[in-house]
């Protein structure tokens, strides 16, 4: 095999970066057109002193921004000091009606205890609600990791969530909530199946990437994505019949020389069959 010299990464980085930049884009041309009002001369001397020239003109933008807003900020200062003046004839008028409500002293304390007694109960039950919810609920970031979000390691997080809830509702089905058992049941057997079957198309994906990179390295993320699919083991047959095609073109004598390189990948075929 032939040895190829490639650039430094940090040098291709940069190389890779400046090739993708795009010149025609609005932000670059907005920025060009501003810079060509004030950088009018293309002297070596200009260009050392282009940072200094550009946070220069930025100090000047700024200075003129605080210029124009000084109108404005005095008018919020007018504008606080009559809220202020307002609040306080506020508290006046509420402290003058406080002291004339003297005799009812008595009905606002009880009015506040029973408030208070209210209060206490409605935490109770929001409570309970949280706990339900945290129990038999999947959360909307949960539901947007199972179905739309790139697979990681929050599917996965959201998948055990959706098993746990699956267990959770058994418990309801020897209660007198069987009714909402079931339907959480059947919601949670939606959400297990689409996101199994979701599963099985990133596996079958990421092996078929495997078989058509020329140095394959099995990340952790799929070995945990083929951990949990063996629960299915339909949807698991498929991907391994999958991944054994890759291992018979890697296997192939025309990818011979490139076995030494795969052995990680042949290791991780090899464990699923």
């Amino acid at each position: 095999m032939g040895t190829t010299v490639g650039l430094a990464p940090g040098l291709s980085r940069k190389l890779k970066k400046v090739l993708e930049c795009r010149t025609d884009s609005p932000d670059l041309v907005a920025s060009l057109n501003t810079l060509s009002i004030f950088y009018n001369e293309n002297t070596p001397q200009s260009r050392r002193n282009l940072r200094s020239t550009i946070e220069d003109r930025s100090l000047h933008l700024n200075h003129e921004f605080l210029q124009a807003s000084h109108t404005a900020q005095q008018a919020l200062d007018r504008v606080e000091e009559e809220v202020n003046a307002l609040a306080e004839c506020c508290d006046k008028y509420i402290a003058k009606a406080l002291s004339s409500c003297s005799a009812s002293t008595g009905d606002i304390i009880s009015t506040t205890e029973r408030l208070k007694e209210e209060l206490e109960i409605t935490s109770q039950r929001q409570d309970v609600v949280s706990s339900f919810l945290r129990d038999y609920q999947l959360s909307n970031q949960e539901i947007n990791a199972l179905r739309d979000e790139d697979l990681n390691d929050n599917f996965f997080k959201a998948l055990s969530h959706v098993q746990q809830i699956h267990a959770n509702c058994k418990v309801l089905l020897r209660t007198h909530h069987q009714r909402a058992g079931l339907e959480l049941m059947d919601m949670m057997a939606v959400y297990q199946e689409g996101a199994y079957e979701r599963l099985c198309r990133w596996v079958q994906a990421e092996c078929r990437k495997l078989g058509d990179n020329d140095n394959p390295e099995v990340d952790e993320l799929l070995k945990t994505a083929i951990r949990w699919l063996k629960e299915r083991p339909a949807l698991f047959k498929y991907c391994a019949e999958d991944t054994m095609h890759c291992l018979e073109d890697l296997l192939a004598p025309s990818h011979a020389e490139d076995l030494v390189e795969c052995q990680d990948l042949l290791r991780f075929m090899l464990m699923i069959h």
